[in-house]
């Protein structure tokens, strides 16, 4: 028997080497066509982002490729990469997304290279062709026109420049699809692009976003204070603005129903799209998570996504705060449960806070003057079906999933957690 094992053992290491030199390059012995090499990076794409041991030989392979020219071997990873740059934007992906996504997938030089893959993709598209909302998170990323040329013969060493395209590219083409939620670039027409977001909304998100960000660094709690009311006034003056405007029963109600994703922190990622789904709903919105990629995309009225995105993000902070504060959990025979314990901690945190702005929605609501509610259900009522229109095109088929909660600790510490959350931004947004 095991002489017959041995035999076994010996014959599979055989097919494992025959099927891998079968799947290794093939030296070249003659100067490449572009064909070649372009049929020779996908796969060297793969086996680098996988950490085969493919990999060094395609390099060696590429590194033959480039004693020929290597300003060929450059002009085919160059189009590759952008190839595989325009395939995300088809596929759903905004620059946003990619990097987001990429972070948790790419070493910090590889990010480089992904950022300069996106602003050199981004050369050919003229402003106006591009939606708003692309060019905003372009700039958050620190892509300004002009776009650069993508560079791939930087000296910074021949192995390291080819690796981390290669690594590059194999992201890229992992990528799976999502729903689109505004057009790529280049297909935006003017008059869309002007009617997306009004230029007062990123502004006025920007100076709010700019003084929250002063109260979380302060040491001062008396300028906190003052930063965030003074943050906290402008979000209720536009708020009420907006809702003045659309009120108005001589104009039609524009439908500004939009979509974003927020990109949560791993692990409990369930838990955390729970949080977000809380706050969304409370603010009239509604979500899909794709916990795979740790994501939530929020679909509602462009207002109403600002402040779930704010509050969310900021819940998220103080979630995670005081889930840490909680400390870790042993069970009753000293066995680690700090795992099932945060978990069912996030996932209370998530109920009860979901409860605490609900309430503050409904008496919101019910304090509005008869008058003003006369006028004000009709356009909630619209913005409702709107909004279910727009999650319907985006997401026809979804699953509702349910957690079970396995850890009564942490249910309890979460929900003791969630009654001391501050949620004085949304009280005063309402006010």
């Amino acid at each position: 028997m095991g002489k017959d094992n041995r035999a076994r053992r010996a014959a599979k290491q055989r097919d494992r080497q025959a099927r891998a030199a079968q799947a290794a390059p093939r030296v070249s012995t003659s100067r490449p066509t572009d064909e070649e090499i372009r049929q020779l990076l996908p796969m060297a794409a793969a086996a680098v982002l996988a950490d085969s041991p493919l990999a060094d030989s395609y390099l060696a392979e590429l590194g033959r490729y480039d004693e020929y020219d290597r300003a060929q071997v450059d002009r085919c990873l160059h189009a590759l990469l952008s190839e595989l740059t325009r395939s995300a934007w088809e596929r759903g992906w905004t620059p946003l997304d990619v990097v987001q996504h990429g972070r948790r997938r790419l070493d910090t030089v590889s990010e480089s290279m992904l950022l300069a893959a996106i602003a050199s993709e981004h050369r050919p598209y003229r402003d106006s062709t591009v939606d708003p909302r692309w060019l905003d998170q372009l700039t958050d990323l620190g892509i300004d026109r002009p776009y650069a040329e993508l560079n791939l013969s930087a000296d910074r060493g021949r192995y390291l420049t080819l690796h981390t395209a290669l690594a590059v590219a194999g992201f890229l083409q992992t990528l799976p699809g999502l729903a689109r939620l505004f057009p790529p670039p280049g297909t935006a027409t003017q008059a869309r692009a002007a009617a997306a977001v009004p230029a007062s909304s990123g502004k006025m998100l920007a100076r709010i976003r700019a003084l929250l960000a002063k109260a979380e660094g302060t040491e001062f709690p008396d300028e906190a204070e003052a930063l965030s009311a003074k943050a906290q006034e402008l979000m209720a003056k536009f708020s009420l603005d907006r809702a003045l405007v659309d009120a108005d029963p001589s104009l039609d109600l524009p439908d500004d129903s939009g979509a974003r994703r927020i990109w949560v922190e791993t692990p409990y990622v369930s838990a955390k799209a729970q949080l977000v789904g809380a706050v969304a709903s409370a603010n009239r919105c509604r979500t899909v998570s794709i916990e795979q990629l740790a994501m939530v995309t929020i679909v509602g009225a462009e207002l109403d996504l600002q402040l779930t995105e704010l509050l969310s993000t900021s819940l998220l902070v103080q979630a995670n705060r005081a889930m840490l504060a909680a400390g870790k959990h042993i069970g009753q025979y000293g066995e680690s449960r700090t795992r099932s314990f945060r978990q069912s901690f996030l996932m209370a945190y998530a109920q009860r806070i979901g409860e605490r702005l609900q309430a503050t929605t409904e008496a919101t609501q019910a304090a509005v003057p008869a008058a003003d509610a006369d006028r004000l259900l009709p356009v909630l009522s619209k913005r409702e079906e709107q909004v279910d229109a727009l999650f319907t095109k985006l997401f026809p088929e979804t699953v509702v999933r349910r957690t079970r909660i396995t850890n009564g600790a942490g249910w309890a510490a979460g929900l003791s957690a969630a009654d001391l959350a501050q949620l004085e931004t949304r009280q005063q947004v309402r006010r």
